[in-house]
């Protein structure tokens, strides 16, 4: 028993392991939980998937200065590092929110499998030999040339979530008239935050590289990083993880004559909209206004945006507030704002705001208070 106790008294979870694990331990807790959720699945996974393969990133350091390695030495090499899957989990994630999922998802995670066997082939191998692989070639060669694929992974994936969400938000703007109710920023501040830490890590990296002394108490604010990304991961995707986003159908592309002219064709259709009172639909769409109009959401698009130099959003939301404007006008209406925007076919508060400051310029509060004061 004393032998025993002799053997546990180098583990002891200080300041430097204990701050890391406490954010790890949330990040983990709040990954389980959004893999539970049934609303966004896929999508809820593959973001519960990288923050398990972050925490896994932080957790030899966690061991390390709680002092695991000094008494278990053969610990080395064991396979918790999934860098490799870093971006492509990330384009995952926002691709599959934002309606966009690839055919086939595992080809982009065959590299992380490589990098699991070069930790796990090593791993069984005495001690005496794992030394001499890390002094050899693990830690002159493998290692540093798994980082830099990881840095390049990332960019690359990076930038094309970027892309899948500047596409996304635009077709948002195009086909639905409440877009700013499922705006996805979070897809935008999720990119930022990771490539603000690829960043930093970067430069950890690369001063190792200047330095070979540094050790991994050197470390320690980097991971220190990593934990509050955890934590980041796990919040903001749970407080998004029930929203649903519309889904992009699939473009159908038309021929179009030469020679239309979509400024008359605009007109056109803008005419018959008002004619119909077409924008008093709350549930209206790009796809079901072309089909009230009898053409093709390609046709619609360009009609819009380039006969009449505004998309979807705007044509059908600028009509709407015009007509809140006008009932704020009238002296005998003392119907709520918001009942005015409802009436007038926004769906939300959010969205009539949002579009009442654009197209008035001023807020609903201001534009009542605005007309009281020109009846007074």
């Amino acid at each position: 028993m004393p032998r025993l106790w002799e053997g546990w008294r180098v583990i002891e979870f200080g300041v430097l392991s204990i701050s890391l694990l406490v954010g790890t331990a949330q990040g983990l807790v709040l990954a389980l939980m959004l893999w539970r959720v049934a609303t966004n699945r896929a999508a809820n996974r593959w973001l519960a998937l990288l923050i398990v393969a972050v925490a896994a990133l932080i957790t030899p350091y966690i061991i390390g200065f709680a002092g695991f390695y000094d008494r278990w030495p053969w610990l080395s090499f064991t396979p918790l590092s999934y860098t490799l899957a870093f971006g492509p989990l990330l384009w995952l994630y926002a691709t599959t929110l934002c309606g966009r999922p690839p055919e086939r998802a595992w080809p982009h995670l065959l590299p992380v499998v490589v990098q699991f066997a070069a930790d796990a082939l090593v791993f069984p191998f005495p001690l005496v030999t794992k030394d001499w692989w890390d002094t050899v070639a693990h830690a002159p060669i493998i290692a540093p040339a798994l980082r830099v694929v990881t840095f390049i992974s990332l960019a690359v994936y990076g930038r094309m979530a970027w892309r899948c969400w500047a596409d996304y938000r635009r077709w948002l703007g195009e086909n639905v008239t409440d877009a700013v109710d499922f705006d996805p920023d979070w897809i935008r501040n999720f990119l930022l935050a990771l490539g603000l830490v690829g960043l930093v890590w970067l430069g950890f990296f690369i001063a190792n590289v200047r330095d070979p002394t540094r050790n991994y108490f050197d470390q320690f604010w980097l991971y220190v990083i990593f934990s509050g990304l955890v934590i980041y991961l796990g919040v903001e995707g749970w407080r998004h993880a029930g929203m649903r986003y519309p889904v992009p159908a699939d473009a159908v592309e038309e021929a179009v004559p030469a020679g239309r002219d979509w400024a008359a064709l605009g007109a056109r259709f803008e005419a018959e909209i008002e004619a119909k009172d077409l924008w008093r639909d709350p549930d209206l769409t790009a796809a079901s206004l072309a089909r009230a109009l009898g053409t093709n959401s390609n046709y619609l698009a360009r009609a819009f945006n380039e006969g009449l130099g505004a998309n979807f959003n705007a044509v059908i939301n600028r009509r709407r507030v015009r007509q809140v404007q006008a009932w704020l006008a009238d002296p005998a209406d003392t119907r709520a704002i918001l009942t005015m925007a409802m009436d007038a076919g926004f769906r939300s508060k959010a969205s009539f705001n949002r579009a009442f400051a654009e197209f008035a310029g001023m807020t609903p509060t201001q534009a009542r208070a605005s007309q009281a004061r020109l009846k007074s």
